[in-house]
């Protein structure tokens, strides 16, 4: 990282928003659920079981075929086998029985109009399906609440709580996409840190690419080889008690950017379960999530890294957009609790 005392604060009023929605909808046992998926070009003319058993590899061979025999999996409607071919666009579906874990469903509305949606999302919720997650996700509670067929623009992790931005119609997703892709967005996060930088500002220019297989985790590292250009500014609010809060502007949007970027730099963010964490307490978080030591080193439930604020063109009017969130109470809770300020 290098030093840079002029980097600049941003600077706003919060806008006016609407009240929290906060009721649980997590569920008790196991629910069916319905999914269905469209036969890519490659698997044209594949058998039924060999697509199923290649395509969708968290499950075995074995597994498939007894869902076949079962009578649970169809492709366009009608009861499939093992040796039905399947052709491209051929709409494939199974069901499945979950049991998603729980998540915290509570969101505030930022923005709403036809083109636009922004919401300040809760520090444990994926904004989108993938692994244990069905409908456990923020864009499925938006769209079953406001009725619409809203898309995200973009993503923030599970456990990043704050602003997300999400589109109302075509035209509108392919034009905030396009902004978040080309960097047109200005973004800025706050972030507890363990330690305290010994400068005011500074910034971390490090190319990101994802681990190498033999990792234990999926995270991303910095590789100057293989990865792509990342860089991220920073700038210490406060230092308090061998902690500092920080707030981070990305410049570029790769995958666990500002986590990685403040691993590199010396400062970890208080939680994280992956960046900064000892490997000793990695090996031992992966056999034991709840395990003492593990929680003891984390001392939060999530990650204390939270989208505060974005500003972008509203992509029809092209005004600019503001869209801030204030500090959620488990991260406002948890610098309030540390020593004085220094």
């Amino acid at each position: 990282s290098v030093c840079d005392d002029q980097c600049p604060a941003a600077a706003g009023a919060r806008p006016a928003s609407y009240p929290m929605s906060g009721d649980d909808r997590n569920g008790g046992g196991p629910r069916a659920i319905r999914l269905s998926t469209r036969v890519d070009p490659y698997h044209d003319g594949w058998r039924l079981s060999d697509y199923l058993a290649h395509r969708f590899r968290y499950l075995d061979a074995a597994t498939w075929a007894a869902r076949l025999a079962a009578g649970s999996i169809s492709v366009n409607g009608a009861p499939g086998r093992p040796e039905t071919p399947v052709g491209r666009g051929d709409l494939v579906e199974y069901e499945v029985l979950v049991v998603e874990p729980p998540v915290d469903f509570s969101y505030e509305v930022l923005h709403d109009d036809e083109d636009v949606v922004a919401v300040s999302k809760s520090g444990n919720i994926p904004c989108h399906a993938g692994g244990s997650y069905f409908t456990h996700t923020l864009i499925a509670r938006l769209r079953e609440d406001l009725g619409r067929p809203l898309d995200l623009a973009h993503r923030l992790d599970r456990e990043t709580s704050g602003v997300v931005v999400l589109a109302g119609n075509r035209e509108a997703a392919r034009a905030l996409s396009g902004a978040f892709a080309r960097g047109e967005v200005a973004k800025e996060y706050v972030a507890v840190v363990r330690g305290e930088p010994s400068c005011d500002a500074f910034e971390v220019d490090a190319p990101i690419a994802p681990a190498r297989r033999d990792c234990p985790v999926a995270r991303r590292v910095v590789d100057r080889e293989r990865g792509r250009p990342a860089r991220t500014l920073f700038r210490v609010e406060s230092r308090r008690g061998g902690f500092a809060v920080v707030r981070a502007n990305p410049l570029t949007g790769r995958t666990n950017q500002i986590r990685l970027h403040l691993e590199h730099a010396g400062h970890p963010i208080v939680g994280d379960k992956i960046y900064g964490m000892p490997h000793d307490l990695l090996l031992e978080s992966l056999r034991d999530p709840s395990a003492p030591r593990v929680l003891e080193h984390l001392l939060l439930a999530r990650h204390a890294l939270h989208a505060a604020r974005l500003e972008l063109l509203h992509p029809r009017t092209r005004r600019l957009l503001t869209l801030e969130a204030p500090l959620p109470a488990d991260m406002a809770g948890f610098v309030a609790g540390i020593a004085g300020d220094r």
